[in-house]
């Protein structure tokens, strides 16, 4: 039966049935009437934040860790706009993000009113669904709405634009729904038989197989089923660009990530294999670079994908399945155990030569002394005492890159990185978010020392929150990754790529947090287990060498095309 209801009581109710428990944004005179529920309520938490770039990160790495829809709550005009990137990294990494967006008030629309702009025409590229609202009685089905599309299909963030004077002293009809009356729950479409018989038959065939695991395997929870066909048919696993913890790395068949920084032994594998099955991956830039470097042009390729408009997009397929990774792949394993497939024994062992070559690598850059430290060797020691169940967060750049390859990922949902956004300033944020998500689980982000400068402001967030989350910032002075294209491509002659910082273990101190320094790779194991045990956010700061400049993968593209 329905209920009438103040309009901001019937928001948080409605918030409290999809599940939310927070809401991440800052303070706005635009939805007082939302926040103003939550005073004597300990069910949802309202995360007040320094930067709106940070709620929406927050949201982002929330929804990445606990599989569940986040909301963003700010104001309107300045606040909504400061959204855009976070918001654009929720969109990458298909996180159900909700932002409730205040707009100016209807009488002062389209009169370039204070705080006034097309807030939906400039979400809509970077969100599954852009709309405004003009009556209130029209909010229950637009929050129901925004939430049946954010965790539908391949997921994604939805913005809802709500005028300002809709608001205050309003009230609602609110019929009391739960989620499964207004949304489907996890639907798991099992992809078309026929094609998975066919896929079958071309799997049981492969004498070099090579499975690669992608986002859609993280959010399908299909690891398992990925593990699994690899014993089966004798494959290689490799994972896509900043999905390294989409299978248990420990697993005897695991040879690293591709794309940026990629592993060696999982590269060179992929570009033996004969059979590639895709698995939950649109098979992005990020990862293939679009060309043949890694994907071989003869391969078969088994694409499976629950948007059909990824399948073939970037390669032609031999088999294209549309549907979830997780379903799919369980009746793809019961098809491929009815054909009995006989692992090539000589690609079997070729696979267990380059995981052990793998391990001796990494070993290797542990005995590494140069000074300063390169982050090969700090993450040699890092690894040494990480904790099994950690969440990490890298950002990007060139030093926290390493980290895919270098770290190890034994659990579901351990990795968060800015993926095909590639965007500056996103781990810490995303790493606060995640903690809020898993408050049991050890968090550690990782930083260069520009991009932790873009969102630093949020530690004073962790400290408010006493979040004990750690920061690993590797400061090398330099834009790492720009400075190598000018090394590589511009003999050189470097401009704006040296820059100066302050001692970001002192900056943690003086936010209330813990801070560590770093002398000698001899002492990085005992600060992060100092870090992780101090009970406060915390910040571990490690020089590293600035010459450690790998030829960047994309570096054709800022070359001059040679003369004919």
């Amino acid at each position: 039966m329905a209920q009438k209801m103040k309009a901001g009581d019937a928001v948080i109710e409605m918030l409290r049935q999809e599940g939310v428990s927070h809401m991440f944004g800052i303070v706005g005179s635009s939805f007082l009437d939302i926040l103003d529920p939550l005073y004597d309520r300990d069910d949802i938490q309202f995360i007040g934040v320094r930067h709106e770039q940070g709620a929406a990160l927050m949201a982002d790495g929330y929804s990445r860790i606990s599989g569940k829809p986040s909301v963003c709550l700010v104001t309107n005009g300045p606040g909504v706009l400061n959204l855009t990137y976070g918001i654009g990294s929720a969109y990458v990494a298909h996180s159900p993000v909700v932002v409730l967006a205040p707009s100016a008030s209807r009488s002062h629309q389209h009169r370039d009113s204070t705080q006034e702009f097309d807030q939906v025409a400039l979400f809509k590229p970077i969100t599954k669904a852009s709309f405004a609202i003009n009556k209130i009685e029209r909010l229950p089905d637009a929050l129901r709405h925004a939430f049946r599309v954010a965790t539908s299909g391949k997921m994604g963030p939805v913005m809802i634009d709500i005028p300002r004077d809709l608001l205050p002293g309003a009230e609602v009809e609110l019929d009391l729904l739960t989620p499964d009356a207004y949304r489907p729950g996890q639907t798991r479409s099992r992809g078309d038989q026929g094609l998975i018989d066919k896929a079958a038959y071309v799997l049981s065939a492969a004498q070099r197989p090579v499975i690669l695991a992608g986002g859609g395997v993280q959010w399908s929870a299909a690891g398992e089923e990925v593990c699994r066909m690899a014993e089966l048919t004798g494959a290689a696993i490799v994972t896509s660009y900043g999905r390294a913890d989409a299978v248990p790395n420990d697993h005897p068949n695991y040879l690293g990530h591709l794309g940026r920084l990629g592993s060696a032994e999982g590269i060179e594998a992929i570009r033996q294999a004969d059979t590639i099955l895709a698995v939950g991956t649109r098979l992005s830039q990020s990862t293939t670079f679009y060309d043949n470097r890694f994907i071989p042009a003869d391969a078969k390729i088994v694409q499976i994908e629950i948007d059909p408009e990824e399948i073939g997009r970037n390669y032609p397929v031999t088999v294209g399945i549309e549907g979830d990774a997780k379903a799919v792949m369980e009746g793809l394993l019961e098809k491929v155990r009815e054909q009995e497939p006989k692992p090539n024994q000589q690609w079997v062992t070729e696979i267990g030569d380059w995981a052990a070559r793998r391990t001796a690598r990494l070993d290797d850059e542990g005995k590494d002394n140069s000074n300063p430290i390169k982050p090969q060797r700090a993450y040699a020691e890092l690894r040494k005492v990480m904790p099994r169940d950690a969440i990490i967060a890298l950002d990007a750049g060139l030093a926290p890159n390493y980290g895919q390859d270098r770290l190890n990922y034994y659990e579901p949902r351990s990795l968060i990185t800015s993926l095909d956004l590639g965007g500056l300033g996103f781990s810490f944020p995303a790493a606060i978010g995640a903690k809020f998500a898993a408050p049991d689980r050890p968090v550690i982000n990782f930083n260069g020392d520009g991009g932790f400068l873009f969102n630093a402001q949020e530690f004073s967030t962790a400290v408010h929150y006493n979040l004990p989350l750690v920061t690993v910032v590797m400061n090398n002075g330099i834009w790492g990754s720009e400075k190598a294209y000018q090394r590589y491509a511009f003999d050189e002659r470097y401009v704006g790529a040296d820059v100066t910082n302050p001692r970001y273990d002192k900056y943690a101190e003086i936010f209330g947090g813990a801070g560590f320094y770093v002398e000698g790779p001899e002492d990085i194991g005992n600060a992060l287990t100092e870090a992780l045990n101090c009970g406060k956010p915390s910040i571990i700061e490690i020089p590293t060498d600035p010459d450690e400049m790998p030829r960047p993968a994309r570096l054709a593209e800022v070359q001059a095309p040679p003369q004919s």
